[in-house]
């Protein structure tokens, strides 16, 4: 599912305006990315982290290569969420 499939089945199931989903979604984003941490009560925490710098190894050529430090986002289901994923 896409960015537009999410908006479309949010606004179906709420009936609030794409433009205003839209705009929650990005929020999330935003927060995210600007280092906070989104916490949705049952659903789960969306927050960011970041990998050190490493080395990695070509499978094919065995050649190290350094790779730098980078930022990454985490999510962490929430019980409801994890329940209803596991009993499908």
């Amino acid at each position: 599912m896409n960015k537009h499939e999410l908006v479309d089945t949010v606004v179906g199931a709420k009936s609030e305006s794409k433009m205003t989903t839209g705009e929650a979604i990005d929020a999330v984003t935003t927060a995210v990315a600007g280092r906070g941490t989104v916490q949705l009560i049952d659903f789960g925490s969306f927050s960011g982290g970041e990998c050190a710098p490493r080395v990695s190894l070509n499978p094919a050529t065995g050649k190290a290569t350094q790779l730098p430090a980078a930022k990454t986002a985490k999510f962490t289901a929430g019980n409801i969420f994890r329940e209803a994923v596991n009993a499908s």
